[in-house]
């Protein structure tokens, strides 16, 4: 196949219509980002405010035991007290479907039919030096600064609530000084290796109180390197979303209708292999392309190589631990070096993964598929059916291996005053609190960890014509057919370094 029959786009390779597009994407989305930041109504919002395209809320977002006028909500309308605990999962919560050749795992069989082979990258652990959790500092200054690191999925969502925190007399002070709350953007692997290296400390004091990531995968890294007391006092989950493949609908009905799988990334190496051979299965003719974030850059991107290591190691076993030493496997890292040459890798953020699609629909950019959060997946398709209601759809599916991102809210100890520690905490029961949880899902999408909003809430939100045309499923336990076990923080950094020095695959087909 010559290469202008099959381009495939590889990390570090210079796109040029790609890049002109993304800048274009990113223009556009920035009026989205000014319209969602914008003052918002009490408390009958509705899900993203795109214009006519909204799901009301009026009867799920009141606060328990509120007065109509206090709720926000029309006179006479009848308030909803949030339930004690949450509610068994709803019946017309739908399960995805087990396709017929779902127990078929071909990863292993493509890698040799394809006889790809790669320059093999040397496996080991990495050696991190100890740091001595150093607290109390004084608090010598007259705000209590607290900076948090947050993955860029949750921006929004926390500098809104930080602002509503600030504005609170009742939580924005302690001891007569003013508490001052900062979100930094920053990738969950970045920041991981920051704290971990030692490298947020300035004169003594951390440049961060709170650490923010995706997913918990990195806590092992970030506390290995620390030794001498307790570095987290908190380490509350604060919003869910699994992970998905979001691929535009007829090319999903084509994967349906030929492979008969549920997506993974072993449907992605054999829709890879398949177009090796001549196959195409987008119906437009085109190239399947297929795009998740840089490892080294983004808690997504890493999720994305676990699952494929998983895949690879684990098949249907219902639990395994991935080792070092399997990382040094020949056919492994072939495999590896295969994804990596056939999918696209530009993007360090999950979010700006998503922007192009969000904007450019199906056809107006080289995509087809993308692995994102949940969250992402709700708002492409929200934003997708405002703007053009007549195009195709984007599809959400569960990957059959799936791992959660629990959006951990991490108070670090560590080169902090009691007194910002004690902010810190204080700004994560903020965030617990039903009316801020209920903004997570209106504004972003997030899957609530409160007790006070129920499953059946959650359909009332997400659900109707929404489950049905784009593939949401309420509730979570259904939502993929095997779950990946926590794996060792270690062997998670020695895979995305194994991923980042393997070079292009060889084979008669590259």
């Amino acid at each position: 196949m010559s290469p202008s029959a099959n381009p495939a786009p590889t990390t570090g390779r210079t796109n040029t219509a790609f890049d002109r597009l993304g800048r274009m994407a990113a223009c556009t989305l920035l009026a989205f980002a000014v319209a969602l930041a914008a003052p918002t109504l009490p408390a009958a919002e509705k899900l993203f405010d795109f214009g006519s395209l909204n799901v009301d809320l009026s009867k799920v977002q009141a606060k328990p035991g509120a007065t109509p006028d206090q709720a926000g909500t029309p006179s006479g309308t009848a308030v909803k007290e949030a339930p004690a605990q949450q509610l068994p999962s709803t019946p017309e919560s739908p399960a995805p479907a087990v396709l017929p050749r779902d127990g078929q795992e071909s990863i292993g069989a493509t890698v040799k039919t394809q006889a790809i082979t790669v320059k093999p990258v040397e496996v080991s652990a990495a050696k991190a030096g100890q740091q001595q959790v150093n607290y109390p500092v004084p608090e010598d200054r007259q705000v209590i600064e607290v900076k948090i690191a947050a993955g860029s999925e949750k921006k929004d969502w926390f500098e809104e609530a930080a602002r509503r925190f600030m504005a609170d007399p009742s939580l924005n002070s302690i001891d007569g000084k003013p508490i001052r709350l900062t979100i930094d953007k920053i990738g969950s692997t970045e920041s991981a290796t920051l704290l971990a290296g030692g490298k947020t400390m300035h004169g003594g004091r951390n440049e961060y109180q709170v650490w923010a990531p995706a997913s918990s995968i990195f806590r092992g890294v970030v506390e290995d390197a620390f030794t001498g007391g307790k570095l987290f006092e908190t380490d509350d989950s604060v919003a869910r979303s699994p992970m998905v493949f979001v691929t535009w609908e007829p090319v999903q009905q084509a994967i349906d209708q030929k492979l008969q799988k549920s997506m993974s990334f072993d449907t992605l190496t054999e829709i890879f292999s398949r177009e090796l051979g001549g196959d195409k299965i987008d119906p437009n003719g085109r190239n399947f392309q297929f795009g998740f974030t840089r490892p080294q850059d983004s808690n997504s991107g890493a999720v994305a190589l676990i699952t494929m290591a998983y895949e690879f190691f684990a098949k249907d076993r219902a639990y395994y631990k991935i080792r070092l030493d399997d990382l040094k496997n020949p056919d492994f890292q072939a495999y590896l070096a295969f994804m990596k040459y056939l999918s696209d890798q530009t993007k360090d953020s999950t979010g700006k993964l998503a922007e192009p699609l969000m904007q450019a629909g199906y056809g107006g950019q080289p995509l087809s598929s993308v692995y994102v959060y949940e969250n992402l997946g709700v708002k492409l398709a929200f934003i997708r059916k405002a703007n053009d209601p007549a195009g195709a759809k984007p599809v959400i599916r569960y990957p059959k291996y799936n791992l959660i991102s629990d959006h951990p809210y991490y108070t670090l100890r560590h080169g902090n005053s009691q007194a910002q520690v004690e902010a810190a905490r204080r700004f994560k029961d903020f965030l617990l609190t039903r009316d801020i949880q209920l903004l997570a899902l209106q504004k972003e999408g997030f899957r609530p960890v409160s007790t006070q909003i129920s499953n059946q809430e959650m359909n009332d939100v997400l659900g109707g014509d929404f489950v049905t045309e784009n593939g949401l499923v309420p509730d979570l336990i259904k939502a993929s057919q095997i779950l990946i076990p926590a794996q060792s923080g270690e062997v998670i950094m020695a895979l995305i370094r194994t991923y980042q020095g393997l070079g292009d695959p060889v084979g008669p087909n590259f």
